[in-house]
């Protein structure tokens, strides 16, 4: 879609968002609730899980809210909607996060979600075998995402120097798939779960992995100050989705190949990529942590210095200052009865 195209969407929203969000909706669990407009993508394992699983029970509701999801095709449109004041919430990639702080988005960091595997990868038709052989090479990929600076990491650390032994070009997802399929490029940097994808198809063999990408959740600071009840209650359900889905690997896999960008993936490849988070194998609430680890909180908040230093950023992202982990730590602290059994799958 044309960036016009998704600017008139993002208006059309949240005029309906001004007529119809500001009142609250009575509910059958005695209670009123509260709207919320949830951004998401639907091709990034576990998160999207989340997403659908926020969408088809009546985990929200149970939790005094009234949950719209929006589904957007990437991560950038995402982040526009959030600056528009189109959705609420919105589940971003790490980098992406940085760059929204970055450019002074009115949004607050308020969880981490999930993990992923980013990776290198080398066309099956080329002579590249290991990550060295890069050398005097291109290297594709879309500037931004959180793999990008992770890929510029494996090159420093297999002694390449972006830029001088490799070439690093930008090119956004859709036209990376189609440039592999046609033997246009030989290496790029992607993610899951079309690293299993491209693998199963024998269209790629692995360089170099890294399964610390992270998913966090942003909120628009002035749904957060005005709703503060409400935001926790969010971030309360999204722990209680996420337990479900673990459950429920079967069901939450079938949702994830109902949009048509992710008909293609075979349950198995879904499986196996959203495999890389340890949560979703997750027992209990408890095995599912909404803040960071302190290795992973330095991981992300250094995200902020490196993407300066590479000038991604125009201007040192304040990262650490629009962050808010309270909520988080709260909810990973508390513990509270919820029995997965009991949730109602609309129909």
């Amino acid at each position: 879609m044309e960036i016009r195209g998704i600017e008139l969407k993002i208006l059309t929203i949240a005029l309906i968002a001004v007529v119809v969000g500001i009142f609250v909706t009575p509910n059958a669990y005695g209670a009123d609730l509260t709207p919320i407009r949830i951004g998401w993508q639907p091709t990034t394992t576990v998160e999207a899980q989340i997403a659908h699983t926020l969408g088809k029970t009546d985990i929200l509701e149970k939790n005094g809210l009234k949950g719209d999801l929006i589904m957007f095709s990437y991560g950038p449109a995402v982040n526009e909607a959030l600056v528009a004041g189109a959705i609420d919430v919105g589940f971003i990639g790490d980098m992406p996060s940085v760059l929204l702080t970055a450019a002074g988005a009115p949004v607050t960091v308020v969880a981490r979600q999930s993990v992923f595997r980013g990776s290198i990868v080398a066309s099956t038709k080329s002579n590249i075998k290991k990550i060295e052989d890069l050398r005097g090479k291109k290297l594709y990929g879309p500037f931004g995402s959180s793999i990008y600076l992770s890929a510029v990491n494996m090159l420093k650390q297999a002694g390449l120097q972006p830029g001088k032994d490799v070439e690093i070009v930008n090119m956004g997802f859709a036209d990376l798939a189609d440039a592999l399929k046609a033997d246009r490029i030989e290496a790029l940097f992607v993610w899951d779960p079309w690293i299993e994808l491209f693998e199963k198809q024998n269209l790629v063999r692995v360089l170099k992995s890294d399964t610390s990408l992270t998913m966090v959740v942003v909120m628009r600071t002035a749904f957060l100050k005005s709703n503060p009840g409400a935001a926790e209650n969010f971030l309360k359900s999204h722990k209680e989705a996420l337990l479900f889905a673990a459950r429920n690997h079967d069901l939450v896999d079938q949702w994830f190949r109902e949009p048509e960008a992710a008909r293609s993936l075979d349950p198995a490849i879904i499986q196996q990529a959203t495999a890389y988070d340890p949560q979703w194998n997750a027992k209990t609430l408890k095995d599912i942590k909404l803040s960071f680890s302190k290795p992973g909180l330095d991981r992300y908040l250094g995200l902020a210095n490196t993407a300066y230093e590479l000038k991604i950023t125009p201007k040192l992202s304040p990262l650490a200052q629009r962050v808010d982990w309270s909520m988080a730590n709260k909810l990973d602290n508390a513990d509270w009865k919820f029995d997965p059994a009991s949730v109602r799958v609309k129909k």
